[in-house]
């Protein structure tokens, strides 16, 4: 059988409409093709941050299997865009974590206080705190019951009113265990503090009697020393008169009176416009009545 050319009503031959039909099939796939790997690519990158104060712990995303770790990035950054990775972001900053205690002391009475301990992460030691101690849940997980158990070890042996009195020292202690049970991890302590105490009803009620009571005591006190005080002075002073009394009955004889009398009447001489008459009283020397004259 001759072959034949069979044309198509545009003019052209059935072969080359086929390669034009093909050649418009596979550009438009590879349109849908470079489509799809847009979009699956938008999908599956993506751009991972981490802000100021904070380290990121960066792992794979994979679909199937088991993430893997990438890296550590110091924030703020990102890892620009990448396929299919996640972050966990820890912060490094210093923090103060506050614990409400309720603890019986050594006479079994009920002290509840605050605990502030102030802890910071190590820097460069993220990947361990994520891997081993929790990540973001470190303290809930890692440090909250050891910290509470330190501190009550440390009050439970002391009586309620000692806490008070020793509230530096406690405060030191349970620091220095705990830098020495977290010394080689990624957790830092950097101090710790005990305030806010608050004793039980009957413990104040008994400290306001007692202190009422002293107070009563000291003013009664008061009271008897000055009561003491004053008989002290009225004796004194009576004795004082008595003892003048005595020194003027024993050693004031008349001739010492009438000498006393004779310089009175030469002060009196002096004295302008007036007149006074001298009359004597007694033979024994004795001062004379002095009569004044100018009335």
């Amino acid at each position: 059988m001759p072959f034949r050319v069979i044309k198509s009503p545009g003019g052209g031959s059935g072969s080359e409409n086929s390669l034009i039909m093909w050649a418009k099939l596979l550009g438009g796939g590879v349109v849908a093709a470079v489509i799809a790997l847009v979009v699956i690519s938008r999908v599956g990158c993506v751009n991972v941050m981490t802000p100021v104060g904070h380290e990121g712990y960066i792992k794979s995303n994979p679909i199937f299997g088991q993430a893997d770790f990438v890296g550590i990035q110091e924030g703020p950054t990102s890892t620009g865009w990448v396929w299919r990775q996640k972050v966990i972001n820890i912060d490094v900053r210093p923090r103060t974590f506050s614990e409400d205690m309720k603890i019986l002391t050594a006479e079994r009475l009920e002290l509840r206080f605050r605990v502030h301990a102030r802890i910071r992460l190590r820097k460069g030691k993220i990947k361990s705190l994520v891997e081993r101690f929790g990540g973001n849940n470190w303290y809930r997980a890692n440090v909250q019951q050891q910290l509470r158990s330190v501190v009550r070890a440390k009050v439970q042996e002391l009586k309620a009113f000692d806490v008070k009195n020793q509230m530096a020292e406690i405060a030191a202690g349970v620091l220095k265990d705990m830098k020495g049970r977290y010394g080689k991890t990624p957790i830092q302590f950097l101090s710790v503090d005990i305030g806010d105490i608050r004793y039980p009803n009957i413990v104040v009620q008994s400290v306001v009697r007692k202190f009422v009571t002293n107070e009563d005591n000291e003013r009664k006190d008061i009271e008897l020393k000055i009561a003491r005080r004053q008989i002290a002075i009225g004796i004194a002073e009576a004795e004082g008169i008595a003892d003048a009394q005595l020194i003027i009955r024993t050693t004031l004889d008349p001739m010492f009176v009438q000498y006393e009398a004779l310089k009175a009447i030469e002060r009196l001489a002096g004295s302008k416009n007036t007149t006074f008459v001298l009359t004597p009283v007694s033979k024994e020397g004795s001062a004379p009545l002095i009569i004044s004259m100018d009335k």
